[in-house]
């Protein structure tokens, strides 16, 4: 392979993806008290962190980014080697992360001068940045160079979308991603949202009455997005939080509506992380879709 790849723990792959696409995975931290920090994926898993806010309703954890040190330890072995690696970074707009990642790059390139480092704002997170991660791995697998892979990408992250909604719009408030404004009328409206993250920040698309509608609105969103398209050029996947009956009746009807359009690919699942579950809350869903690098 001509580079490695190398993400921040926001992209939300599964383990198996990880050794399979052989991705590094650079931790964030999270935390429930403020004081006490676990990294995330290597201290406390998805299904942990989502089943904890779950039974304490009420408690809002923090996430930290990774640090410059952090970065550079993981960079170091690759850089030493005189390897090539893109890294992929959580959306420039929701965290500062991206530039001290490019900080640690720029320093291994100085002192190693053998390697390639690239910093690639994902303009993406959870399911949507891991969707881009992979079919990065992919090119990598294929045996393409490094520049060329660095244009590819440009062009696939363009692609993508996530369409989502969550029932307690709260932890995005205290996130800071929602006012306290628009909380109160879906409160007392008894509204659900209908979010979509694209050019790498949230997006308002919509309310509706009930989650059974939120759930329907959204995929709809996505039937209409890949109308024009072949959708078959695509990947597709479900994304959840802690509520794993539902996500299964809803990832059904994903799989029964996309293959009426006439899908013929695997409809994949991922467990939304903790880096973006601490804004969304337990009870979020989505659908993310980009299209195949080779397409």
């Amino acid at each position: 392979m001509d580079f490695h790849v190398i993400s921040d723990s926001s992209c939300d792959i599964s383990l198996e993806q990880e050794k399979a696409y052989e991705i590094g995975i650079v931790p964030y931290y999270v935390s429930f008290d403020g004081e006490t920090y676990k990294k995330d994926r290597i201290e406390i898993t998805a299904e942990e962190f989502h089943k904890e806010m779950q039974e304490n309703p009420g408690v809002y954890p923090k996430t930290s980014m990774p640090t410059q040190v952090d970065i550079y330890e993981a960079l170091l072995p690759y850089a030493k080697a005189g390897e090539n690696v893109i890294y992929f970074n959580l959306t420039s707009k929701f965290s500062s992360s991206f530039q001290s990642a490019n900080l640690a790059a720029e320093a291994l390139t100085e002192e190693y001068p053998a390697c390639k480092i690239t910093v690639v704002d994902s303009m993406s997170a959870t399911v949507q940045q891991g969707l881009l991660v992979t079919e990065a791995a992919k090119m990598a697998k294929a045996g393409m160079s490094y520049e060329e892979a660095l244009s590819r990408i440009e062009e696939v992250k363009k692609t993508s979308r996530i369409f989502f909604t969550t029932a307690d719009l709260s932890y995005l408030q205290k996130g800071g991603r929602v006012g306290k404004a628009m909380i109160q009328a879906a409160t007392m409206l008894k509204i659900k949202p209908i979010i979509q993250l694209y050019e790498g920040e949230l997006q308002a698309a919509g309310i509706v009455r009930s989650r059974k509608k939120s759930l329907q609105k959204f995929l709809e969103d996505a039937k209409k997005f890949l109308a024009d398209k072949n959708i078959n050029d695509y990947r597709i996947c479900t994304g959840l939080g802690y509520d794993k009956e539902e996500h299964a009746a809803f990832h059904a009807q994903v799989v029964e509506e996309m293959k009426a359009l006439g899908f013929e690919g695997e409809i994949e699942s991922y467990q939304i992380g903790c880096t973006i579950g601490v804004h969304t809350g337990p009870s979020a869903i989505g659908i993310a879709v980009i299209k195949k690098y080779d397409a």
